[in-house]
């Protein structure tokens, strides 16, 4: 099955609640933390690290687990602000 990409289908939030321990346990280990949702299904993180490869990668896993796109920002960005906590 090929990786979701950003012309599929977005995941709702209720989609991403659904594997919101799996998700949790995918940015532990990329080293993201402070995972929050919003009500459009994007995912907010908290990431140490310059650039965005950890954010890129949680996303693909993300994706794969959900069966479609899970989109992901950092919480240093003005959409982060307003999500509930995963």
């Amino acid at each position: 099955m090929p990786h979701s990409t950003v012309v599929d289908r977005q995941a709702t939030s209720d989609e991403v609640a659904t594997h919101a321990a799996a998700i949790g346990r995918l940015a532990a280990d990329l080293g993201l933390s402070g995972l929050r949702l919003r009500r459009d299904g994007t995912v907010i993180v908290h990431t140490e690290e310059v650039g965005y490869r950890a954010v890129t990668r949680l996303s693909a896993a993300a994706s794969d687990l959900v069966g479609a796109y899970v989109h992901v920002i950092t919480d240093d960005v003005p959409g982060a602000f307003g999500a509930r906590e995963m």
